[in-house]
């Protein structure tokens, strides 16, 4: 197997490894050859070494080297992960019918530089891309077999590293759900680093070896996951991270820290943007805070956002107010829906019951600053 991916077997080290000097000595590698932040390194750090114990978990997130344009050193840290993962293998120029055949075969860490090209030549690598996040995930292709035509499942289930420009734009959301973000950033003046060609690939044999003996002692460890997750990442977010805090916690409470510190930063730089619903849905629990209400016509509710020109509802449409209808539309798509409401006036207006929003809250928008809208007496705002 080695010798096909070209790369040179590393017998584990000889003695005893340190979790937390090993983290901090790739840490320092990294930092050597690669200009990111330093949550970005440290989510490098603990993927390389989740690379030597993918089987023990259930998911093995992708890692994502993602530069808003070109000279950011994207290649320079997928190189040093070939330098540093188990069984690399660099997918370039390979059709993907000879890829999922060389994962199910050898169980390699696939690397894939330029994917913002890569990916849109071979469309179906996404589904590589997302079978291979799970340890159950199979391809399956129909083969001939003898004189019979046959469904043959291959597993992909394994380690990928994906590098490209402006992937947040590439990427279909249930494959960037799956990564774990690395954005590079171009270095200025007075930021230095040294060239991964001239490095000295003896250190790096040395950093495999004892990554290989600290996987290998660490087993049990290993196999009891980490289920004391940040309740600050999402479901999906708390699986791909839950790999990295294995292994941190393996190397120490020091090193559990900085993979809790890097998974929030991240988090908080690589958020999407709300949709224009959720936005709305935002600024509804805005202007509705303290309205001890049961109903409010749908006029009402639209007054109230758009009354506040920070909001933008009253602009929405090229300069002129969101609509009834659009608002309707919109929060049709969360299950609420209007009615005709009776109000203390006598009026029939067609509006909204409150406490439908309070479900679609808790839901669909993050927990601060929560309000109950169903409670007191007042039944309706005019």
């Amino acid at each position: 197997m080695e010798d096909f991916l070209n790369v040179k077997p590393v017998a584990p080290w000889m003695s005893p490894v340190e979790g937390d000097a090993l983290l901090d000595a790739l840490h320092d590698t990294i930092r050597t050859y690669v200009i990111a932040d330093d949550c970005y390194v440290t989510a490098m750090v603990l993927w390389i070494v989740h690379t030597y114990c993918y089987h023990q978990f259930h998911y093995s997130p992708l890692l994502l080297i993602n530069a808003p344009e070109r000279a950011c050193g994207k290649s320079v840290a997928l190189g040093l992960i070939a330098e540093l993962a188990h069984s690399p293998f660099e997918s370039a120029n390979i059709t993907v019918a000879a890829l999922f055949r060389i994962i199910e075969m050898y169980g390699p860490t696939v690397l894939i530089d330029e994917a913002d090209t890569f990916l849109e030549s071979n469309p179906e690598m996404a589904g590589i891309l997302n079978k291979g996040y799970e340890h159950r995930g199979v391809v399956v292709r129909v083969e001939t077999i003898g004189d019979r035509l046959q469904p043959v499942p291959y597993r992909v289930f394994g380690p990928k590293a994906i590098a490209g420009i402006a992937m947040e734009r590439r990427l279909a959301d249930a494959t960037l759900s799956r990564c774990v973000r690395v954005q590079m950033r171009r270095k200025v003046q007075g930021e230095t680093v040294q060239r991964l060609r001239s490095a000295d690939r003896q250190k790096f044999n040395h950093m495999r070896s004892q990554m290989h003996r600290f996987v290998k002692d660490s087993q049990q460890e290993l196999a009891k996951g980490h289920t004391d997750m940040p309740s600050e990442l999402s479901d999906r977010e708390q699986d791909n991270w839950e790999p990295l805090f294995t292994v941190a916690r393996c190397a120490g409470p020091r090193w559990l820290a900085k993979a809790r510190e890097a998974a929030l930063s991240i988090k908080g730089s690589t958020e999407e943007p709300q949709s224009m619903t959720n936005s709305l849905l935002a600024d509804i629990r805005e202007v509705l805070p303290g309205r001890q209400v049961l109903y409010i016509p749908s006029a009402k509710l639209l007054e109230l956002l758009t009354n506040d020109p920070e909001m933008g509802w009253s602009t929405y449409n090229r300069g002129s107010p969101l609509t009834v209808r659009q608002l309707a539309k919109s929060l049709g798509a969360y299950g609420i829906r209007s009615k005709t409401v009776r109000m203390p006036s006598g009026l029939t207006p067609k509006g909204y019951e409150i406490r439908e929003f309070e479900e679609v809250f808790k839901r669909y928008l993050s927990p601060q600053n929560p309000s109950d809208l169903t409670q007191g007496e007042v039944t309706a705002v005019d």
